[in-house]
């Protein structure tokens, strides 16, 4: 890749991680006791393309005891509850430059859903002070880890930080929370250039670890794999160049199919294996769960961190 090809793909990176750091303030501050949740995920994909980005996954809006993958259904009637933690986690890319950021809202707090939240906070922090080229993963999640014990609090261990690529939200690479001591000298270096995502997830369960607690409403596609119906195809190959074969909402297929037709599309294209899902991830014991994520870019002193929160 030339010079011109690198500086190219950082420019773009660090616009995705601006216009992510702008619509993750603008759609926090929309989170209210009340609030319809397909209401705020729209109005946050809808800045996302005012400020010239395109969602690199539908906005994420978790309450509770929800940890992952929760968004809106099409007609979804749900709501933020009186009391709530709710996790805000969206991505934006630009040409497949992706950035990926969250954020924890807390309505009607009390003092164990702040230091869930600052817990959260604190161990991404420490993982970004700990990123550098060179250093190896298991250091980066002993920092986690330690920065959110330092709470009285626990990391949930199953939900991990990630490489990314052009177009590739998972690229290969996890940072887990815990660290390990058989992964010390066995985890990935990181190396100047690599663009990762940290996003620590925190809670006082007993039992950290996520399950499958909801039917999946986010989908991705699948490698090299059409339906064989050619109406079915013709659909599919419009969606898989609207969503960039980026991970996409179910409500979404409202722009292809009638809203009616959306489950039956989908059951199609699964059972043909076009796609798979992501189900929702959350705690089967209901405790609250806490989030913060950012995007960096790894230099060879420190890191870059793209989705930096705007002043």
């Amino acid at each position: 890749m030339n010079n011109s090809s690198v500086d190219s793909g950082r420019e773009k990176l660090l616009k995705a991680g601006r216009i992510a750091a702008q619509t993750l303030n603008y759609t926090c501050h929309q989170v209210n006791a009340g609030k319809s949740l397909l209401e705020i995920v729209e109005i946050g994909e809808q800045k996302i393309s005012e400020l010239g980005g395109r969602p690199a996954f539908p906005i994420n809006v978790s309450v509770n005891h929800h940890a992952a993958h929760y968004t809106p259904s099409y007609g979804d009637s749900a709501v933020v509850p009186e009391k709530a933690l709710v996790k805000i986690d969206l991505g934006v890319h630009v040409d497949g430059y992706i950035a990926d950021t969250a954020r924890t809202v807390i309505i009607d707090s009390d003092a164990e859903m702040e230091q869930l939240t600052q817990a959260a906070e604190a161990g991404l922090n420490a993982a970004i002070a700990s990123v550098r080229s060179g250093v190896r993963v298991w250091e980066v999640s002993k920092e986690i880890n330690k920065a959110i014990r330092s709470f009285n609090v626990r990391p949930i261990e199953n939900l991990t930080g990630h490489s990314i690529e052009q177009f590739n939200l998972h690229a290969g690479i996890s940072i887990p929370a815990i660290a390990p001591a058989s992964e010390r000298v066995l985890s990935p270096r990181l190396k100047e250039g690599m663009v990762i995502a940290i996003e620590p997830f925190t809670t006082y369960s007993p039992s950290p670890r996520i399950s499958n607690i909801g039917e999946a409403q986010i989908f991705g596609f699948a490698q090299r794999k059409n339906p064989s119906n050619p109406m079915l195809r013709r659909i599919f190959s419009q969606m898989k160049l609207k969503y960039a074969q980026l991970p996409f909402a179910a409500r979404w297929l409202a722009e292809f199919v009638s809203p009616t037709e959306i489950n039956d599309t989908l059951s199609s294209l699964l059972e043909e294996r076009c796609i798979h899902g992501y189900a929702v991830l959350g705690l089967p014991d209901k405790h609250f769960v806490a989030q913060a994520e950012h995007t960096l870019i790894v230099t060879r002193e420190s890191c870059i961190v793209t989705t930096k929160k705007l002043s």
